[in-house]
């Protein structure tokens, strides 16, 4: 916008002494301002970024708070040796319950914060997007040598962003990679090509029915098959009444498609 310049014509009698004076202090005044705004300008952009942070993390821990919920029925209590819960207030000051739920807790809490790094690495703003879609794979194999690696990808309507890290090194540094393109084996590139494509495709629907009949063949014919790898998508939708969905899947899925079609 160009402001038109209105000049104020004055007999030079008056207020003689008033223009260098004005002059000096539009000098400071516009100095005072400009240094307002840019602090302005810094608070709302950290305050945007913590907003932005703080929904993700919230909308995570509260979409995940079933899995401590579980321990605090009255059913799974009922599960629990009084003696072993004794001995847990005993040994560390409370209960058997109480520790796994504590735990859990602090599982979910330093997921969703890492989650929220892992978005402002890359410098996504949650609020200027309609969904996006976080997929994180990670080793489920315990015996040695142990691997703490995990890695994913975060899925936008116009772009994809790999990353990895490790927990245990580097106090748990977030690198960008991408995903995508190289694999551990054949199966696991299957499993990120098909998920991946169902994503950006919008047939989330399908997920969900994957990891059903991934649920129902590990109870029934393929009992016996044990994954390596388990794949978190968690999945963001501005617009809809559950903003956030949570799916977990394993590699072994892709066996499980290629049991059924023979």
């Amino acid at each position: 916008m160009v402001l038109s310049k209105v000049v104020a014509s004055l007999p030079t009698s008056e207020f003689p002494l008033e223009i260098p004076r004005c002059q000096n202090r539009n000098f400071s005044y516009t100095n005072k301002l400009a240094f307002i705004m840019k602090k302005f300008l810094f608070i709302l952009i950290f305050t945007s970024s913590f907003v932005n942070g703080q929904d993700f993390k919230e909308l995570y821990t509260e979409k995940l708070k079933g899995s401590w919920e579980v321990y605090e029925s009255e059913s799974f209590s009922k599960t629990i040796d009084k003696k072993t819960d004794s001995l847990y207030r005993a040994v560390n000051g409370k209960g058997y319950i109480e520790t796994l739920i504590d735990n859990q807790k602090k599982s979910v809490t330093e997921r969703a914060k890492k989650l929220k790094e892992i978005i402002e690495l890359f410098n996504i703003k949650l609020t200027e997007l309609d969904s996006l879609a976080i997929i994180e794979q990670k080793s489920l194999l315990n015996s040695p040598p142990m691997d703490f690696t995990k890695k994913g990808a975060i899925l936008t309507k116009d772009s994809i962003y790999g990353f990895t890290y490790n927990p245990e090194i580097e106090n748990g540094k977030i690198k960008k990679i991408n995903y995508f393109k190289d694999s551990e084996n054949s199966t696991m590139n299957q499993a990120k090509q098909v998920i991946g494509n169902l994503i950006l495709k919008g047939k989330i629907n399908y997920l969900d029915t994957i990891a059903k009949v991934e649920s129902d063949m590990f109870a029934g014919p393929l009992k016996e098959l044990s994954p390596e790898t388990e794949i978190e998508i968690i999945l963001y939708n501005k617009s809809s009444a559950q903003k956030l969905r949570v799916i977990f899947l394993h590699e072994t899925f892709i066996q499980i498609i290629n049991h059924q079609k023979k």
